[in-house]
């Protein structure tokens, strides 16, 4: 009877065990699954903060140099996020051309007739703004010369096929609010009675429309407002997953309008 006792003992001790041991490894595998679930949620809201890192970015430079900054920037050895960054670009204003007046009220030729003088340019957005590209059309056969910002030589050469778009060897920089002279458009001779119009491009190119320059006109050529479309894709160490956001940044208030996250990527 006693070795039926001891015999009935065992079997409850290891039945116990093999209890107390599947508890334990559910418990382990319970405890493994959750610490994944937690890490791998950790690394989709890093993704997230170094998204909005590069949206932050992306504006900090525009605001600043008023260029565009596209490609994967490192913000440590484990994060990054990659900018795609487009202006609105075109005739019309849009970017930073949105925010460029250009005042041809008081517009003159000098003397000789070679040299269009008294128009003035004016960044009338909160951020500075660089002009490197010029696109000029006029009438006759004349050839154009030089184009001088804020009595800087931005370009010469001898462009003789209007409409001629020169780039600029010295790039023409504005700070916001500020207005500055276009010192002048020369040709190699007169240009009396001819229809001279002009274009900007930005370094975020972006352009303005076509103002007429010449003969003086009766209004500032306003360019209409645009928006920068900012998308940034976040990635951290470890995580397969991109996040990725968008936000609409208003050149002309210098506000971020909307954003939105548009992406999740599984790699």
């Amino acid at each position: 009877m006693l070795k039926e006792k001891k015999g009935l003992a065992l079997i409850a001790a290891i039945m116990l065990m093999v209890f107390v041991l599947t508890a334990v490894l559910g418990l382990s595998v319970f405890i493994v699954g959750w610490y994944k679930q937690m890490d791998t949620a950790e690394r989709e809201v890093r993704c997230i903060y170094n998204a909005l890192a590069g949206i932050n970015y992306a504006i900090y430079q525009y605001r600043v140099s008023g260029a565009l900054t596209n490609g994967t920037i490192p913000i440590d050895a484990n994060n990054n996020f990659t900018l795609s960054t487009v202006s609105g670009g075109g005739g019309g204003g849009g970017g930073a051309a949105a925010g460029l007046v250009i005042d041809a009220r008081s517009a003159s030729l000098s003397a000789n007739n070679r040299d269009l003088l008294n128009v003035t340019l004016k960044n009338d957005s909160s951020t500075s703004f660089t002009i490197n590209q010029a696109t000029v059309d006029w009438d006759s056969n004349r050839n154009m010369r030089q184009i001088l910002i804020n009595n800087v030589t931005n370009w010469s050469g001898n462009a003789n096929m209007p409409p001629e778009t020169v780039d600029f060897t010295t790039n023409a920089t504005i700070g916001s609010g500020v207005t500055v002279p276009l010192t002048r458009v020369r040709w190699n001779n007169s240009v009396s009675g001819n229809t001279i119009t002009i274009s900007f491009r930005m370094t975020d190119g972006s352009t303005t429309s076509p103002c007429t320059i010449y003969p003086a006109q009766a209004s500032t050529c306003v360019q209409s407002s645009g928006n920068l479309t900012i998308q940034s894709m976040g990635k951290t160490a470890g995580s397969n997953q991109w996040r990725s956001i968008q936000a609409m940044y208003d050149t002309t208030t210098g506000n971020v309008s909307d954003y939105y996250e548009i992406a999740t990527i599984v790699l």
